[in-house]
Parts: C-alpha cells; structure tokens; sequence
C-alpha cells in the first residue's frame, strides 16, 4: 500500500511542456450556462458545426444504431454542468452512444438520489457520491453486478487500472463489484494546508513558522500589529475545522469522526482520542488569544472568500490551493498589490510530528452505478471501458480535436491556445471555465480523469500562472508530510447498520459539546468525561468494526 506520496514528481514534465506550448470556489451559474459569460460559448458554438455522429469515422462505434443512455449527475458550483456540453457531442460522434444527462442541483443531490434509488426508479447510469449507497443498495438487485465483466474481454481498460491498483478492492461489498470507479489521471497532489500572507511575514520581520505553537505566535503578532483584522478564518463551521487541523495537530477526524491514523496504522474517532485534548486545547487557545474568527461556528465558504480577497484575514487551514486564487483577487484592492498568499511547509505538532494528508492522486473516491434494469446495459459495459481508454479520456479531459485540442508529435494532447486564450479573465478560474464550456474532467462525466494536469496546462498557456504558483507546487513537492488518503473498506449492510447506529448518537452528544471546548466555557481536562460518555456509547466497538473490515479486505 502506498502511503506516501505526493505525486509532484511529474510536476517538472507537466512544466516543461506547458512551456513548449506558451483552488476552486465561486457562485453558481444556471445550469446550461457558461462560467464566463458570452466569451465561453466559443467551444459550443464551433462544436456544432462538426460532423453528425452519422458522418463519422465508425471506428470506435459501440452499436450500428443509435443508443441514447440517461445519466443522473450532481452539479457544482465551481464547474456547473452542461446538459448540451461539446464533450456529450463528441462522446456520439465517436461511440454512436448519446448520452442524456440529467442534472442536478449540487444541494438537492442527496435527497433526490436517496428518492430514485429507493423506489429503483432511477436512470441508465447514476453517480454514486460515496460507497455508503452501494452497502445500502448493493444486494437489493438495483445495482447491475460488474464482476462479471471485469476481464480482459469484455472491460481490458478498466481491468488494466483494477490491476494496477489494488485498493481497488475495498470497493467491493463482499465478492462483488458495483460502481465505475474514477481513475485520476497525471494528478498532482496538494490538500489541507497552512497558508499565510507571506508578504506580511516579510514586512514585518517575521520568520516563517516550523512549529504549531510559532505559528500561534505570529498570528497572536498580526492582530497586535493589524488590529482591525480576523487573522485565522475558515468556513463551513465546526466540523470542517476540525476536519482540516485535526490530523496536522496530533488527533484526526475525517467523515464522522472516524479517520485512518498512520503513525498508529489503525482506524480511529479522533474526538474519542486523548489526543484530541491537544487539537480543543490549540483551538481554545487561538480562540481567546482574538486569533481565531469569533463567527468560527457559522462562517460560510463565500464569507470565508470575502474576508480573505478583502485583506480582512491573513491566515487560512484549508484547502492550500486556494491561496493562488486569493491572491489574484487580492492584488486588485487598492494598496494590497504586492499581497500574496503561500502555502507553509507543514509545522510540527506538539507531539513532534509533522503530518498531513493529501487529495487522492490516484482513486478519488467519486462513483458511477449501472441501473440493473438498464434495456442497455451490452452498450454501457462498452462505453464504460472505452472512457477508461486513452482515446475517451482525452475526449473527456480536452473536448473536440481541432477546436479545443489537437494532438502534438508524441501522441498527446495538447489544448490550443486561441481557444484557450479566450478564457484567460473567466471567474471563478480560467480552468473552471473551461472544463464548463466543454463538459470536462473530474466534476463531469469522465472516468480516467485530469484536474491538475490540465488546470497547470491552461495556466501556463494564457499567462495566469505565475511566482506564486511556482513556489507553492515546489513547497508541497519537497514537503514529505503529507499522505495519501487511506480507503476506507466497505463494510456489510449490518456492520454499516451497526455503526449508523452508535453514530448517531455519538454525534449528537458531541455537537452540543465542541465549541464549549474551544470557546473556553470548560476545561480541555473535562474532555476525558466526553471521552468516556463515547466509550459508553460503543465508539471502540465502531473502530474494531472498521479495524476487522480492513484485516478482511487485506486477506482477500
């Protein structure tokens, strides 16, 4: 199993041939529109003048006729969906196979696949955010059995990645496979990290934190220094900071809790830890030091955009990525053009560690399910397995050759600056605005998917990227705290019942308890209390669950 890996070694070629050539939120548009106004109908506009599915070359035909597959999918705010999107086109052009997509709000995703799926009322193909639907759903007979075709014959493409990656094999429940999982292509990783205005570590003399506690330090500094300002902000409230500081502060705390500690090689709940003690205790001490946003509890990702583009707050632990996009927003207010946000090298924690964990740079953990009452499913398996290959991943990464890309002398694509050109000033990003315009890579039907790859590509061909960016993919490819996510095993239909149960209770005693701690309305001993009420609740019963499901996983 592969633990470390930042998967930035490849940042020097991705560079090299950029050059040769030459993080992510924002408000959500209608779907079917563009990210960028008028000047992002370009790719669609010109899309539509290529040949008729009828016209093409049938080469990679899936069937003689005509075959129109429903897919539901969730939309996204930073990269809305489009039902229309020049990708869709070419998809027909090249398999003969139309591809229907139903899109829905990002908000309401939830409630209306848990409606579809519990009456199997639902389309073709359905995306399946996570494999808690598959334990739920898997033996009811709505989910089209894939072991079968996991073979050279019928899926090679996809059966080559199920061979090259073995932690493909929690996916199953039991002996059987029932999602398309997506593959990342080239990715880069970054994830959770500390970034600060380094220009203000600069001016104001101060040396770059190596400690959790220094850190602490120079944020307690700016609000001396800058007293009208919210150094530390975040968003999304409690559980998203502790879901971002946990791990780098000793403890962890990923979905409900639960999280995969690597020092300790076992699944824990982190706020049933005592280490957890020492995350509360950091919280705590920023929050009365003025550091920490007093609205820490209800402060949105919009709001956290805002005080951050604004020069309101100077400090953020979240996605490191962002800082780049900070940055550019930043440098447009008046007097703050030399601004910068960067990333730090992960600080030690008070137990001596220095330990993050990276985005997934090889399974990102996103899900397609085949309907089992599917009139298509021989043409599904098919189209499936060719968007594993090489030619339906460029398609689903680059768009339309000839108006989006063309391929270079070794064989690979590359995206054509007149049209990338048109995108250079679009919001949220120029990528975004092009994986909208064209219906690409991971947010959108694609399953051997690009995110950085092309995201670097597009920037480094229409100015955007810049110093900033250099440094901050150098700091995160020299720092080897980080580590790859850990998958989670799939657990049975009753050990999943099992754990739903002691987590609900669990949670909601420990939602009432969290901000107490940080607030300074109790002692961090007192936590022991809380410790011991998780106890009582079958918390070490949940982890053996998970700790026994991974021992069965790595036998099989």
């Amino acid at each position: 199993m592969r633990r470390r890996h930042v998967a930035a070694g490849m940042m020097a070629a991705v560079v090299a041939a950029t050059t040769v050539l030459g993080g992510c939120s924002g408000k959500k548009a209608d779907t079917g529109s563009t990210a960028a106004g008028e000047k992002q109908t370009a790719g669609t506009e010109q899309a539509a003048g290529t040949e008729a599915a009828g016209d093409a070359d049938k080469s990679s035909w899936i069937s003689e006729e005509p075959v129109e597959i429903t897919v539901m999918m969730k939309d996204n705010p930073s990269q809305p969906l489009k039902v229309d999107a020049p990708m869709r086109e070419e998809i027909f052009k090249k398999t003969n196979i139309k591809l229907n997509v139903q899109i829905v709000p990002n908000s309401s995703y939830e409630e209306k696949k848990n409606i579809v799926l519990g009456t199997n009322n639902f389309p073709d193909i359905i995306f399946i955010p996570n494999m808690a639907d598959v334990v739920t759903y898997g033996n009811s007979g709505v989910f089209e059995p894939l072991t079968q075709y996991l073979n050279e014959e019928d899926m090679p493409n996809l059966y080559k990645f199920w061979q090259e990656y073995p932690e493909m094999k929690k996916y199953l429940l039991g002996d059987e496979l029932y999602v398309f999982p997506v593959v990342a292509r080239e990715e880069t990783a970054n994830g959770f990290g500390p970034v600060i205005r380094q220009d203000l570590l600069e001016a104001n003399n101060l040396e770059t934190p190596k400690t959790f506690d220094e850190l602490l330090d120079v944020l307690i500094k700016f609000k001396e220094l800058y007293p009208d300002s919210i150094p530390w902000t975040g968003r999304k409230g409690t559980p998203n900071l502790f879901k971002t500081t946990s791990y780098m502060l000793g403890s962890g705390y990923g979905d409900n809790g639960l999280y995969y500690d690597f020092d300790e090689e076992k699944f824990v709940f982190g706020p049933a830890s005592t280490n957890f003690k020492a995350v509360l205790d950091y919280l705590n001490r920023a929050y009365e030091a003025g550091v920490l946003d007093p609205e820490f509890a209800t402060t949105t990702a919009e709001q956290m955009e805002s005080k951050l583009s604004s020069g309101k707050s100077l400090f953020y632990l979240d996605n490191s990525g962002f800082g780049q996009n900070y940055t550019k927003m930043l440098r447009k207010v008046e007097g703050q053009e030399n601004a910068t946000f960067q990333v730090l090298p992960i600080p030690e924690n008070s137990f001596g560690q220095r330990r993050a964990t990276a985005y997934a740079t090889e399974l990102p953990g996103r899900f397609y399910a085949l309907n089992a009452g599917s009139k298509h499913k021989e043409e599904i398996i098919k189209l499936m397995d060719w968007l594993y290959s090489k030619e339906g991943s460029d398609i689903t990464n680059y768009g339309v050759e000839g108006v989006s890309f063309e391929y270079d002398e070794k064989g690979e694509p590359q995206f054509k600056e007149d049209y990338v050109m048109k995108f250079k000033d679009a919001q949220p990003s120029d990528y975004y605005a092009i994986y909208t315009d064209l219906g690409i890579t991971k947010l959108d039907f694609c399953m051997w998917a690009c995110n950085t790859k092309t995201w670097f590509e597009i920037q480094q061909m229409d100015g955007n990227w810049d110093e900033v960016a250099d440094e901050y993919w150098k700091i995160i490819e020299e720092d080897d705290a980080y580590v790859q996510p850990h998958i989670f095993p799939t657990l049975s239909e009753e050990e999943s019942e099992k754990v739903k149960d002691i987590l609900v209770d669990v949670n909601t005693m420990l939602e009432q308890e969290y901000n107490k701690y940080i607030m300074g309305q109790e002692e961090i001993d007192n936590w022991d209390n809380v410790i011991k009420r998780c106890e009582d609740m079958g918390i070490r019963e949940l982890e053996d669950i998970y700790n026994q499901a991974e021992a069965r996983v790595n036998a099989q």
